[in-house]
């Protein structure tokens, strides 16, 4: 097994009913937290069986026996270090375990495939259970904000409760959620995807860009920006910046540095609004 190594400290044990438990908490909190667009979305099914696979790549891209490239289109990624290499490695030794000699499903419409000839969508084994959310279940990957991904509430609720048992990379304080306020861990960090949590202090916009600063020093304090061109797509989301300020967010997303510590984010989904300044 993978997993009891990576658990800090003595096993935790759950009972089904306590489990239950957690997971309708979790799922209630982030019907309170998320944009509402998220949760009239329908997290798709397998529908097809499209055979066994190939190879598992070492960014979690699974090639089928076809040639085709899959790849759960939520998954963060991993730092470009010696730590996250050997995270990463986790996680693809999970999905080659998982996957070995399995028939793999996918949802019955298909995005056409990026850039990179992936193509990102949530994949199943034939019993039905979704392998991204198994690896973020386990503790073995984070969730990254995803433009299409109809997943997001599951998925979350999937990722609080690896966090708060300390499951896989959870069980390593690198991987906490960073205080926007701190300079000294958001240095630490750059160039790095980080989940960061603050209070937006004020609002600045650009003719290009929007700005949510968090914290008093921009400079060292978080900035979060995205482009004013996709201002009604984050307001249909639920997040509208003016309404911001005061309240405490989360981010997720990649954490530039060269002109202070700034995150730019894509979609709505990047941003969980947690509450108030008390």
């Amino acid at each position: 097994m993978l997993y009891p190594a990576e658990l800090p400290g003595r096993a935790r044990h759950y009972s089904p009913k306590a489990l239950i438990r957690s997971r309708a908490l979790c799922l209630a909190m982030l019907a309170c937290l998320w944009p509402a667009w998220s949760l009239a979305q329908t997290c798709p099914r397998a529908e097809q069986n499209v055979g066994p696979v190939a190879k598992v790549h070492s960014r979690l891209e699974i090639e089928l026996t076809d040639g085709r490239l899959i790849r759960a289109p939520h998954l963060a990624p991993f730092e470009p270090s010696a730590r996250g290499g050997a995270r990463a490695a986790r996680a693809r030794a999970a999905l080659e375990d998982w996957t070995r000699g399995q028939i793999i499903a996918l949802p019955q419409r298909l995005p056409l495939a990026d850039r990179w000839g992936r193509i990102l969508t949530p994949l199943f084994l034939a019993n039905g259970e979704e392998l991204g959310l198994r690896l973020v279940a386990q503790g073995l990957a984070r969730v990254g904000p995803s433009h299409t991904d109809p997943c997001l509430i599951q998925l979350l609720a999937a990722e609080i409760q690896a966090r708060n048992a300390k499951l896989g990379l959870w069980a390593d304080s690198y991987y906490s959620v960073l205080a926007a306020h701190s300079s000294a861990a958001l240095s630490a960090h750059a160039g790095e995807f980080v989940i960061v949590e603050g209070v937006v202090q004020r609002i600045g916009q650009t003719s290009a860009r929007i700005y949510l600063d968090l914290g008093p020093a921009r400079g060292s304090n978080l900035s979060v920006t995205f482009s004013r061109q996709n201002a009604k797509a984050f307001a249909d989301g639920g997040i509208a910046p003016d309404a911001l300020v005061g309240k405490t967010i989360r981010v997720r997303g990649l954490l530039e540095t060269r002109t202070g510590p700034q995150i730019e984010i894509y979609t709505p989904a990047a941003i969980e609004v947690m509450g108030s300044k008390a």
